[in-house]
């Protein structure tokens, strides 16, 4: 009954769809589609996000590998990781083993990992991370911006990206207290050498002011909801980009 729904990540200034994130569903033969706030933290309590991860990384890879063999640019696919399916003995050969199975490129392929996990790791957690990155595969820290935000902190870990939590963007057009925090962690994640994702775009104003403010990628029902496989191959793989720029 498990499916997994994929949302574009575009580039902020082409609009040209550039990576997937996968996202799962529950297609329950009673009560229809039941939303993941209803049944992820109830498979957290009962240990049952491990099962759920690992075939939401594996049925990812999968689907990317078919997709990728029709593109002349490959995409990369974002699966979120559970803390608790992280922190299981045998998470890092689980990962070799999807990419193995698929035979899915591993810089195809993305780890998000939320902020509170991360600055509350250890540095087993640091570690384990730093062999995936061996691995080829990136990782991303999720939400940011919503936990510790401990940018002395941040300059320590081994990821590839920040996706900024949703609610800093909501009014950025005209919250001058979140526009400063957004246009903060942009210039300081580029500092680092991040790439930096905005989350939750909506409007043409989010997405020309993300842009303005050199935000790397974007997310949002503005260029796409979250859809199944099938429809993803159907969506253009230009989808709205900023006025004026060059596509």
């Amino acid at each position: 009954q498990l499916v997994l729904y994929y949302q574009p990540l575009v580039d902020a200034h082409t609009g040209k769809m550039k990576a997937l994130e996968a996202l799962v569903r529950w297609q329950h033969p009673e009560r229809g589609m039941v939303p993941p706030g209803d049944f992820i933290p109830l498979a957290e309590r009962t240990g049952q996000i491990i099962d759920l991860d690992r075939w939401v990384l594996w049925r990812a890879c999968q689907d990317l590998q078919s997709i990728n063999a029709d593109r002349e640019v490959p995409l990369t696919v974002a699966v979120n990781i559970s803390p608790v399916h992280f922190r299981r003995n045998g998470f890092f050969d689980e990962v070799k083993q999807a990419l193995e199975e698929s035979g899915l490129n591993p810089e195809h392929l993305e780890l998000e990992v939320t902020e509170g996990l991360m600055m509350a790791g250890s540095e087993k957690a640091i570690e384990l991370l730093q062999n995936v990155r061996n691995l080829g595969v990136k990782v991303a820290i999720d939400d940011f911006g919503t936990g510790f935000s401990s940018l002395s902190y941040l300059r320590q870990l081994p990821i590839n990206k920040v996706k900024i939590d949703r609610s800093f963007i909501q009014d950025i057009a005209s919250g001058r207290e979140n526009a400063a925090i957004v246009e903060g962690i942009i210039t300081m994640a580029h500092h680092l050498g991040l790439e930096v994702v905005a989350e939750g775009i909506e409007t043409p104003e989010q997405r020309n002011d993300l842009a303005q403010r050199r935000c790397d990628i974007l997310q949002g029902f503005y260029f796409s909801r979250p859809v199944p496989l099938a429809e993803l191959l159907e969506l253009p793989q230009q989808l709205p980009a900023v006025e004026g720029s060059c596509t």
